[in-house]
């Protein structure tokens, strides 16, 4: 895709009158607060609590005490009016208290000198990877993160994208993203890669003279040395901000907020070396170590991709939760891949045979799709978490801030109670009750372990370290964190940047999700309650008091809301010295927006917002109660991002309206009832609510996003209906109905094979149980009732080619059995040992393996273990046999021999090795087998242990004098192949030669040496 230069760029398609005329960011570190800007805060406090109270004091007094309340009417109406003041006050006292806590951070917050930092990063750096979750984004905004994550001037950064785009797109468009997201990651390393290459090879260039000098001498060429590198550096990132794509406001900031002041700080530390350099003044030699290190950790990076939808062994549940749990449930393990007609899984596997191995890091970052970070983040959280004062605090953040300069009337005031929910966050921290607030976050791996929880999809297991059981999966994990003694931190500077949704109809599915989930973990609360008093930690008011007015104030306050608009109250009770209550909350709301960049005015235009999304805001709370009742799980609804608008659902436009209509009401009710104090109530709101349809969501819009549900409505897509003729099954023949008889009486075993569809390859068993509890065939049930009584296993044959590795031709396969629920076939036979099963399934997987082996290539032997049990029966395991059309090597192990002769003349046979000793020459004797299979065991050194190889030259000369040819299991390396072919191996196996697959890959040359 072509981009545009930063200094061409485009102007956003239409800007509103309205618009953020903002084009600087807030200040990183927030200025200094005036100590008369803290006193009036205290007031306000003040002044709403004292006004609450008078009022609350003269309507008991007057309402019950003087008997004004003369009915039950009055007196419930009383009670009720009471209960929504006491609401909308403890809201605003609320936000009075948080603000007055970020004040007080917001002085006494010591921001670490850079030199500390570059102390830091010249050390141990403990190992961070950032997970950035992406589903179906446009790809400038994933190369956006992507690249901001990836400047983080921190070392050995691991960045993966998780991708949750659908792996099967059903337009062009998400086929593209989807591809665009693939291919990203490796172009975004592929650009870093050249100034690191640049820069570290100066390093070693540097480190090597010093060495030669001595170790301490830099000299006055060092200094012009590293102020180029630091000169190029500055350059190439000026270049890079040249080349990015410039769309929107998010655009631009990244280009000059991130790109450019990293750039023009380089270019900075460079002049200085220069100017050093001028001045015949040599740093140390740690000092440039630092500075060299700083540069080098800007580029040190490794970018790669994840989609878990490509496994059927972790979670598919479309949440953002789920995608980073499938991941962080992942690292620290290697895992290979192995198809299943289910899909690939992913299974634990050694590191050598590992397709995918993930790092197990300290701390993982969590970074949306939608967010930008500044260069420093990571470094100066990771270095905060790092100190002994904050060793238990599991989660450090910086609540995210709005981009300046957005282009539509609801994105700036949108923007701006984002901007105030920072104030709100930082606050919380004073009080000890901060949330994890998922946008992004440095979390303690370490922490994460805690919390884990593990559940199973069928018997794959899946592990939750971020809760899903509401949408707000970030606040549940915060008290479960909580619970285990974990704090969390909100590190007062703006560091993290996050896009706003730019039409009503994307904000309002945004703040459903965020309405949804609160009250279900409210009683949660109780938990961290009970474990803090246990640990003997001091439960305060205050915490508590906030975090339940985090998590229900959205609930209440528009309960409350609705209450007061709807319901025509007595007069007395609207008493003017209610104004007093919420007046503070307004007045210093008005001062933060201003102090904001914003217009106080804009408090104004905020509360007409809210109450319009009145609706939205008790949808979600209502999906809260109705997942309280049922336990069914509220869906998650992702965020639309779209460059066009998006089609607000009819709910979210007729409730509005309906509202304004209620206020036009009330206003003419009040009139002409002369209730002036409704008047002003009913009127402002009438005047704000139209102000806010008209202005955030748009006449016009609004007609024709009703005009298209209508249309919607009234005009449906006809789907063809689907033919209800069934296949007829065909008659089995005669070999058929042998064949099905070869298990013998122990149980009916039916047989269901697909060669096509998803579970091309699988067979399923049914074992049919008796009334009596045995496992028996019982012809004479109905269908009905023999639908109850059966076992079900599915599982699939996959072939690992054995070699002849002097020629390197294949001469054999050896079947596999796989289960599609990810359990070993040793586990498979175990759980049918417990209810007596086992034989029958043991048959049933030897018939799989070879009805699967046909389509092999010719000439070639199939190998098949069998159990011990099985063995015994040797009447019944020859019919099977008998079905194979090649010639069969049966893996006996270490089992008896005794009965084999009935399995007929073309059986060979293969045992396992027993050591070097004289148990497996014993073994070779009296057997007689045609192979013997080397183990794992029996080749740990033989690279290079000359004893090791002098024993396998011996027992491989024994097996030959006894007709006998030694196989090698488990060959990993080209050096073990070559050391086992010099000491006269003629066969072998492993993942070195090929791994085991299914049949289809078998004939697709998939897996092979």
């Amino acid at each position: 895709m072509p981009r545009t230069l930063a200094d061409q760029r485009k102007p956003d398609a239409q800007r509103q009158w309205g618009a953020d005329r903002r084009t600087e960011p807030h200040p990183i570190v927030p200025p200094p607060v005036s100590e008369g800007r803290i006193t009036r805060g205290r007031l306000a406090i003040v002044v709403t609590i004292t006004v609450w109270a008078c009022y609350l004091t003269y309507t008991i007094i007057q309402q019950f005490i003087a008997g004004h309340a003369a009915s039950v009417r009055l007196a419930i109406e009383a009670i009720v009016y009471m209960l929504v003041v006491t609401g909308l006050a403890a809201s605003a006292i609320a936000y009075l208290i948080t603000r007055i806590g970020y004040f007080y951070r917001a002085r006494g917050h010591q921001r670490a000198p850079r030199i500390m930092l570059d102390e830091f990063i010249g050390g141990k750096t403990p190992s961070v990877t950032v997970l950035v979750p992406s589903y179906q984004e446009d790809e400038r905004t994933n190369r956006t993160t992507l690249l901001s994550a990836a400047l983080q001037e921190y070392p050995g950064l691991q960045v993966t994208l998780l991708i949750d785009d659908p792996r099967q797109p059903k337009t062009r468009a998400a086929r593209d993203m989807l591809l665009a997201a693939r291919a990203l990651p490796g172009m975004i390393e592929a650009e870093l890669r050249v100034p690191f290459r640049r820069v570290s090879t100066a390093f070693a260039n540097f480190d090597e003279q010093v060495r030669f000098r001595g170790g301490y001498l830099v000299v006055i060429e060092d200094m012009r040395r590293l102020a180029d590198e630091y000169r190029f550096a500055a350059d190439w990132l000026y270049d890079l901000g040249a080349r990015q794509e410039i769309v929107d406001h998010t655009d631009t900031f990244f280009v000059e907020n991130i790109l450019h002041p990293l750039a023009a700080e380089l270019g900075q530390i460079s002049g200085a070396l220069n100017k050093g350099a001028d001045e015949q003044v040599a740093l140390p030699v740690a000092r440039m170590n630092q500075l060299f290190r700083r540069l080098c950790a800007i580029f040190d990076v490794r970018i790669s991709s994840f989609e878990r939808k490509k496994y059927v062994s972790l979670s598919h549940e479309p949440n953002k939760a789920m995608n980073l749990n499938s991941y962080i449930g992942l690292m620290g393990g290697a895992y290979q891949e192995t198809s299943t007609p289910l899909g690939i899984a992913l299974v634990t596997a050694g590191p050598n045979r590992a397709d995918l191995v993930v790092p197990n890091p300290d701390y993982v970052l969590t970074l949306d799709a939608d967010s930008v970070l500044l260069p420093e983040y990571a470094l100066r959280l990771v270095h905060l978490l790092e100190q002994g004062a904050y060793a238990q605090h599991a989660v450090a953040q910086t609540p995210y801030s709005a981009y300046p300069g957005s282009a539509t009337r609801i994105e700036r005031i949108s923007g701006a109670t984002t901007d105030i929910q920072y104030i709100v966050h930082q606050g919380m921290t004073h009080y000890g009750a901060t949330f994890w607030v998922g946008a992004n976050a440095v979390l303690r791996k370490k922490a994460l372990d805690q919390i884990c929880e593990t559940s199973y999809e069928g018997d794959w297991e899946i592990k939750r370290y971020i809760q899903d059981r509401t949408v707000i999966e970030d606040t549940e994990s915060t008290i479960d964190l909580g619970v285990h003694g974990w704090s969390l931190h909100n590190y007062p500077e703006r560091l993290a940047y996050s896009a706003t949704p730019p039409d009503f109809g994307s904000l309002t599915i945004q703040r459903q999700r965020w309405a949804n989930g609160g009250l279900l973990i409210l009683s949660r609360l109780k938990d961290q309650f009970r474990a803090k008093s246990k640990r003997a930690d001091k439960n305060r008011f205050g915490e508590y008091f906030l975090r339940v007015n985090y998590m229900a104030s959205i609930f209440w306050s528009s309960v409350c809301l609705v209450v007061m608009l709807a319901y025509p109250f007595n007069n007395e009770l609207l008493n003017p010295i209610l104004l007093l209550v919420s007046v503070p909350y307004f007045l210093m709301m008005a001062a933060d927006l201003k102090h904001l960049g914003y217009k106080r005015s804009d408090m104004l235009r905020i509360y007409g917002f809210n109450l319009i999304l009145l609706p939205v805001n008790l949808s979600g709370s209502i999906a809260s109660l109705l997942q309280l009742l049922t336990g069914e799980k509220s869906a998650f609804k992702r965020t639309p991002k779209v460059r066009n608008r998006t089609t607000t659902a009819t709910s979210y436009l007729i409730l509005p309206i309906a509202l304004i209509v209620l206020c036009v009401y009330t206003t003419w009710h009040d009139i002409q009832l002369h209730q002036w104090n409704n008047l002003v109530f009913a009127g402002l709101n009438l005047l704000l609510s139209l102000y806010a349809l008209i202005a955030f969501v748009g006449l016009g819009n609004t007609v024709v996003d009703l005009l298209t549900h209508l249309r919607d409505w009234l005009v449906r897509p006809v789907t063809p209906k689907k033919s209800r003729k069934k296949a007829r099954p065909k008659a089995a023949t005669g070999a058929q109905a042998a064949t099905a008889g070869a298990i013998g009486d122990w149980a009916t075993v039916l047989h269901y094979r697909n060669d096509n569809g998803p579970s091309a390859g699988q067979v399923t068993v049914r074992l049919q149980r008796a009334e009596s509890g045995d496992w028996s065939a019982d012809r004479a049930k109905s269908s009905a009732s023999r639908a109850h009584s059966f076992e079900e296993f599915s599982f699939f044959t996959v072939f690992q080619p054995i070699y002849n590795m002097i020629n390197g031709h294949v001469v054999g396969y050896e079947a596999l059995s796989r289960f599609a629920d990810g359990s070993s076939p040793q586990e498979g036979l175990t759980a049918a040992a417990e209810r007596g099963v086992h034989i029958p399934l043991d048959a049933a997987l030897v018939r799989a393996a070879i009805a699967s082996s046909a389509a092999l290539p010719n000439g070639t032997w199939l190998s098949i273990n069998v159990t011990a049990d099985l063995l015994r029966y040797p009447q019944e395991l020859a019919p099977l046999l008998a079905e194979s059309r090649r010639p069969v090597v049966l893996e006996i192990g270490d089992a008896s021999p005794a009965g084999l002769a009935q399995l007929g003349n073309g059986i060979r046979l293969a045992v396992d090795d027993l050591g070097a000793g004289y148990e497996t020459l014993a073994l070779i004797e009296s057997v007689r087998p045609t192979f013997l299979k080397l183990g794992v065991g029996s080749l740990v050194g033989v690279e290079n242990q000359t004893a090791r190889q002098a024993a396998i030259r011996a027992l491989v000369e024994f097996a030959d004098q006894h007709g006998c040819a030694v196989i090698a299991e488990g060959i990993e390396t080209a050096a073990q192949r070559d050391a086992l072919v010099a000491c006269g191996v003629p066969f072998g196996q492993g993942f070195y030669l090929g791994k085991p697959v299914p049949v289809e890959r078998v004939l697709a040359g998939v897996g092979g040496w």
